[in-house]
């Protein structure tokens, strides 16, 4: 999956840089980390908000343009944007966890709470299936 923000990445750059002078397309790359970030983790996500950051740079230095203000902010709005997915990133995996280790603890709890039923009881064979109610639309 990585290889789509690395794509628009690549495309990006190499439109901006053989596009007419008054067009740019630098400040679509904040597309990359936030596409990064719905799929990928932290470090991932991070990794991709810096070859953001590099294409924008080249493209800046491509024109002669890398100290103008406008590139500046271009870049800084970069790094901001980068850095927000990758808090997300990290709120999202710390979620995800506390989340696993509650169901382990209400598994354990269901567990210990229903008895299993034997296989047979005189001339009838027992089968039980125990189906889980779905909290908050989330499923497995």
């Amino acid at each position: 999956m990585l290889f789509i923000p690395i794509g628009f990445i690549v495309v990006i750059a190499t439109v901006d840089q053989l596009a007419p002078e008054d067009m740019h397309l630098g400040p679509l790359l904040v597309i990359a980390p936030a596409l990064t970030a719905t799929f990928a983790d932290a470090l991932r996500t991070g990794i991709i908000g810096l070859l953001s950051e590099a294409a924008e740079a080249d493209i800046g230095w491509h024109f002669g343009a890398l100290s103008t203000r406008n590139v500046l902010f271009q870049l800084l709005a970069l790094a901001v944007l980068s850095a927000l997915c990758v808090v997300f990133c990290v709120r999202r995996e710390r979620r995800r966890r506390q989340l696993a280790k509650v169901r382990s603890v209400a598994e354990a709890a269901q567990h210990g709470v229903l008895w299993p039923l034997p296989e047979r009881m005189g001339p009838l064979e027992i089968a039980c299936l125990y189906l889980d109610r779905v909290l908050c639309g989330e499923a497995e």
